[in-house]
């Protein structure tokens, strides 16, 4: 009974362990169907996009004193050649799926433009990656 339990319990362990996240959670379940629900161009506050998103990740200014703030989410989940032993030390990595949310404000702190992007990809971290 003890190793049908381990058995099955195994493979969760390996998807949990394989899978993190970094960056601003409330990202993570946005699209850009969403967002223009929570952002209109001309009219959305800061404080508004606060509320809906909470502080930004990063900060900037444009030369002309426009405020930029950027969200920033991904998600990465290890692949199963990982967790084989010898073979992970020449072809370990990670698939990725990253999220970027960039709200360019005027000088009265409303939203001017936003950009979202979504992307995927892999890192590999083995000695063949490139």
């Amino acid at each position: 009974m003890k190793a049908i339990l381990a058995a099955l319990m195994l493979p969760t362990i390996f998807l949990l362990i394989g899978c993190a996240s970094a960056g601003n959670e409330k990202l993570r379940n946005e699209n850009t169907g969403t967002l223009s629900q929570k952002i209109t161009k001309g009219t959305t506050t800061k404080a508004q996009v606060t509320t809906a998103l909470g502080p930004a990740d990063e900060v900037s200014f444009t030369d002309g004193g426009n405020e930029i703030w950027k969200y920033h989410h991904i998600v990465a989940t290890a692949k199963g050649v990982n967790f084989i032993p010898i073979v992970n030390i020449f072809a370990a990595g990670v698939d990725e799926k990253k999220k970027e949310l960039v709200v360019l404000f005027d000088e009265q702190g409303v939203v001017k433009n936003y950009t979202f992007s979504e992307t995927e990809g892999e890192r590999r971290t083995g000695v063949f990656a490139k």
